[in-house]
C-alpha cells in the first residue's frame, strides 16, 4: 500500500504520493506538474506582495494537481500583527472556497482564534492542520468541528503526546515529513508503533481519508 505524503518540503519525489508545499511567492507561471499545495504563510506576510501572491494561488488553484490552499493560517509567536494575519488567513479561506479547495493551515498558540474563523466562515471544506502538537483539550474541540489533523515527526517522538494521537478519530488523520530529512516510511513506522496497528492497515485508513478529502476513486491512476 502505498505510503502519502500528506505535507512535504522535501523535493519531489517521482512514483510517490506526496503533497509538496509551495509558497504563493515561489508560484512560476508554469505550474508544477505533480501534486502541490499553495498558500501564503503568516512568516511571510509584510515581506511579499500580498496581491500578487493572492493572484498566483487563485490562477494555480484552477489546476487539478494543485490540491490545498495553504499552508496558510495564524501564529500568535511571531512579531506580525495579528489582525493582519487574520485578514490574509480570511483571504485565503475565500479563495478556497470559491475553488472547492481543503485548506492546509498552518497553527501555533492560536487554536481558539482558529476555531472563531472557522464557525464564521461556515465553510463545508475539510480544513487540515498541519503539523499538531495540539494537548488534549485543543484536539477534542477541534474534533467537535471536524478538523482534520496531519502529524509528523516532532509529535511523533515526544512520548508525552502520543495520547493526543490516539485521541484523535482514525478517519481524520494525515501523516507528513514536513520540512524534516526523516523518511515518510519511518513517519508510518512511528505512528504504527504509537497506535498499535500494522503499517499496511495505517496506510489503507490514511489512503481511504485521503479519497474522502479529495474525492479520488484510484489514487494510482488518477494521482501517478
Amino acid at each position: 500500500m502505498q505510503q502519502i505524503d500528506f505535507h512535504t518540503h522535501q523535493k519531489h519525489e517521482p512514483g510517490k504520493i506526496q503533497i509538496l508545499n509551495v509558497f504563493a511567492q515561489d508560484l512560476l507561471p508554469d505550474a508544477p506538474e505533480y501534486l502541490f499545495s499553495a498558500g501564503l504563510h503568516p512568516w511571510h506576510i509584510g515581506k511579499v506582495n500580498s496581491e500578487e501572491c493572492f493572484q498566483a494561488i487563485n490562477r494555480a488553484a484552477e489546476l487539478k494537481n494543485m490540491l490545498t490552499v495553504g499552508e496558510c493560517g495564524l501564529d500568535r509567536s511571531i512579531a506580525m500583527d495579528f489582525a493582519a494575519q487574520e485578514w490574509h488567513f480570511k483571504q485565503q479561506i475565500q479563495i478556497a472556497n470559491n475553488h472547492h479547495k481543503p485548506l492546509i493551515i498552518h497553527c501555533v498558540r492560536a487554536y481558539s482564534d482558529m476555531l472563531k474563523h472557522k464557525k464564521e466562515s461556515k465553510s463545508g471544506l475539510p480544513w487540515i492542520i498541519h503539523g499538531y502538537h495540539g494537548n488534549l483539550e485543543t484536539t477534542l474541540s477541534l474534533i467537535k468541528y471536524d478538523f482534520y489533523f496531519s502529524v509528523g515527526e516532532r509529535l511523533l517522538k515526544d512520548e508525552a503526546k502520543h495520547d493526543i494521537l490516539r485521541s484523535i478519530p482514525i478517519e481524520y488523520l494525515f501523516l507528513e515529513t514536513d520540512d524534516s530529512e526523516i523518511s515518510i516510511a519511518e513517519i508510518y513506522s512511528l505512528a504504527a508503533r504509537v497506535l498499535k496497528m500494522n503499517e499496511n492497515e495505517l496506510a489503507q485508513i490514511i489512503a481511504n481519508n485521503f479519497t474522502s478529502v479529495f474525492g479520488f476513486v484510484n489514487l494510482h491512476s488518477e494521482l501517478l
